[in-house]
């Protein structure tokens, strides 16, 4: 196999609880990264301060939160390789994560790739319900053209960036995955890959609260509708309430009583952020 020189950029906001581990996962690849860039967006923890201990990291500071569109577009553009990785700051990678997902770089230039990611800490009840009704894996098998990459871990080639465009920089905490897949897609040349040996493990510790943030900002921002209104609440309301039926349903035959507790809190958490995200765009 020829070596391919690889960098990786990772964006990191109040990521102090992980971040450690992310950077440590990142280090002991068996096929090391060239470059290691991690965008602190202006994180009012210890992110910074942990970060800093480590050395041959370039690491940026904004001055203010600029979101995931914008810290994207500012890691490859900084980035010194051709090819460039990215996860997120609450990411663990399995130390063969690059020497598995690069092999898709020995034939082909014009691809992007998404390994698969499981979520670490199930014996949260709150996490547990995330990996059932939202992991961020296509699964047990490799798959071309995927409908989306999740933008925890890839692996692109930059001249994809350029062609496309780039990131949405408006799309601050979700949603710019799927939209650049949709710009990747539109270019014949390119192609989506998704790798199911190339793994990693999401650290995310969820609440209830903080799940259902997590869930509203995962549909509102990735909804095809951008733009909020009375039309788009209603819409995203009822399909949330199919959710909540689906689910609940699914639950109950397997006796899942604290699934369907979730599954309801969820819902009308759901509404009521739609609703104030709505109201405070009329301000």
């Amino acid at each position: 196999m020829i070596l391919k020189k690889v960098s990786i950029y990772i964006p990191a906001y109040n990521a102090e609880k992980t971040i450690k581990q992310t950077i440590n996962s990142v280090i002991n690849q068996t096929y090391q990264f060239d470059e290691i860039i991690i965008i602190d967006d202006n994180s009012s923890d210890d992110t910074y301060k942990i970060i800093n201990q480590f050395e041959n990291i370039k690491l940026i500071k904004n001055k203010q939160n600029m979101g995931l569109g914008y810290n994207r577009n500012l890691g490859i553009k900084t980035s010194n390789n051709e090819i460039v990785a990215s996860i997120d700051a609450d990411v663990v990678l399995d130390p063969e994560w690059l020497n598995t997902i690069i092999k898709n770089f020995q034939s082909e230039d014009n691809i992007m790739c998404g390994g698969k990611m499981t979520e670490k800490l199930v014996e949260n009840k709150f996490n547990a319900w995330r990996a059932k009704y939202y992991s961020q894996n296509w699964g047990q098998n490799d798959l071309d053209n995927p409908p989306f990459l999740f933008g925890c871990n890839t692996i692109q080639s930059k001249n994809i960036w350029e062609d496309v465009g780039g990131y949405d920089e408006k799309l601050l905490t979700n949603g710019e995955d799927i939209d650049y897949a949709n710009k990747i897609k539109s270019i014949s040349k390119f192609k989506l890959k998704y790798c199911s040996k190339a793994l990693c493990e999401h650290m995310q510790n969820d609440n209830l609260d903080s799940l259902s943030r997590r869930v509203w900002r995962y549909h509102s921002f990735g909804y095809k509708i951008k733009k909020p209104s009375i039309y788009k609440t209603l819409k995203l309301s009822i399909k949330q309430l199919k959710f909540f039926f689906s689910r609940s349903f699914k639950d109950l035959l397997k006796f899942n009583l604290y699934f369907i507790y979730i599954n309801f809190i969820i819902l009308v958490n759901f509404i009521k952020l739609e609703h104030i995200n709505y109201k405070n765009s009329k301000k």
